[in-house]
């Protein structure tokens, strides 16, 4: 059974609860492109007052997920072809970036950080808990670049990423059927790579990896 990602917010959690459970239905597509978000209806929905849903629409503006009108009232953000190609080429471009020198900065802890994201995005079974999985396994290569101007960038631009991931995945495997096993399988290659601390070897791959999720036909 598919669990709404709307399903109501226990009393005690705060506004980053409630963003979290928007930016979530945002990704799946259960709230869909130019979707009105009122707040009282959020709030409804969610059984919360309105002012954490109005603080947590205000957050999802930042990340870019949502727009408000000239009225003050939000909406799902829509996107563009121009708009998804951008965020593709920065994502490549950051993460070929971040892989090159985390090939050379990793710690062991790090390598195994990357695994267990491995681990747990093989044992789910639900497509947008594995495009997170995805998503977090590329932030944590971003982190162990040590390059904090470039986590910066990447940090901000990361919920577009993921959004543009989360529908890459999915047109991917309507046509290949294949999301998980190559994901998994390129994931686990990087880490082997990254192991080895070939840097030039890993930006390879990793430009590789990013230009196959780009086109899935």
């Amino acid at each position: 059974m598919v669990v709404s990602a709307l399903m109501p917010v226990p009393r005690t959690t705060l506004m980053r609860e409630v963003a979290e459970r928007l930016r979530q239905a945002i990704l799946s597509g259960e709230l869909a492109a130019g979707q009105p978000l009122a707040e009282a209806a959020m709030a409804a929905r969610l059984e919360v007052s309105r002012v954490p849903v109005r603080e947590a629409l205000v957050e999802l503006e930042r990340e870019g997920l949502v727009v408000f009108n000239a009225r003050g009232r939000a909406c799902v953000r829509e996107f563009t072809d121009e708009d998804f190609a951008e965020i593709r080429s920065l994502r490549t471009t950051f993460q070929v970036m971040s892989a090159k020198l985390a090939a050379v900065k990793h710690t062991a802890e790090e390598l195994e950080r990357l695994e267990m994201i491995v681990k747990q995005a093989d044992k789910t079974r639900d497509p947008t808990e594995f495009s997170r999985m995805d998503i977090a396994f590329h932030d944590e290569i971003a982190r162990m670049a040590r390059h904090e101007r470039l986590y910066q960038c990447w940090s901000n631009l990361r919920g577009q990423m993921e959004l543009w991931i989360a529908r890459a995945h999915r047109e991917r495997e309507r046509i290949k059927h294949d999301v998980r096993e190559e994901t998994l399988r390129a994931h686990r290659q990087m880490i082997e790579v990254l192991r080895s601390r070939r840097s030039d070897e890993a930006a390879r791959l990793m430009e590789i990896h990013c230009d196959s999720m780009a086109q899935p036909s």
